[in-house]
């Protein structure tokens, strides 16, 4: 028995790019951290995400490096190589220093599984909402 297009109207799988930076201390195995993730509809989104988050991190830097990470990779061929390589099923990944501390912003192509709704209710990605976290104390926000 084959599932009729009315019954599937969503495509079950979707390609797109996860994005992710991940922090560490230099130096120090066992250190990093994920800061944030995205799943980019593309390439050009994912490129544009790492640009976006560059840019952010590129005044804490020093003058060479910023020179060099703001010229190449953010408004440059670099930024166009990363793109060609996500569409040709590569990863990518840009890593910079600031300070103490490394950043490294990574990409790579992949497949994301659409998720199906349970009983007429959404899936559980699209009705979590974030709440504030209670400090213990009177005057806190609700």
């Amino acid at each position: 028995m084959t599932a009729s297009p009315s019954l599937c109207p969503v495509p079950l799988v979707r390609p797109g790019v996860w994005c992710e930076v991940i922090s560490a201390y230099s130096g120090a195995p066992g250190t990093a951290v994920r800061r944030d993730g995205y799943a980019a509809p593309g390439p050009g989104a994912a490129v544009r995400w790492i640009r976006a988050g560059v840019r952010t991190v590129a005044s804490v830097l020093g003058p060479r490096q910023a020179e060099f990470v703001l010229d190449w990779w953010v408004d440059g061929p670099g930024s166009e190589r990363a793109c060609a390589r996500l569409r040709e099923t590569g990863d990518c990944a840009l890593t910079l220093y600031p300070g103490i501390q490394e950043l490294t912003w990574r990409a790579r192509p992949v497949r994301f599984l659409h998720l199906a709704e349970v009983n007429g209710r959404p899936p559980c990605g699209r009705r979590y909402r974030p709440r504030l976290l209670l400090t213990g104390r009177a005057d806190h926000a609700r």
